[in-house]
């Protein structure tokens, strides 16, 4: 499972989203910030933002 948390791109941000696929990430990602922060047009330098910061979620430890 891979996360995103917007905070840390836009601070202040709590939203966070998961999914099995980076590529999901991303594209939730990008609506989350048309939708709530206003940008009409995510541009190619913001989406490699957003992929840099998406990650594993960490496994439950037993």
């Amino acid at each position: 499972m891979k996360q995103f948390e917007c905070g840390t791109l836009v601070p202040g941000c709590h939203w966070h989203t998961e999914a099995e696929d980076g590529a999901e990430i991303v594209r939730r990602a990008a609506e989350h910030l048309r939708s709530v922060h206003a940008e009409i047009e995510v541009r190619p330098e913001m989406i490699e933002r957003i992929k840099q910061r998406v990650h594993d979620d960490a496994p439950a430890r037993p």
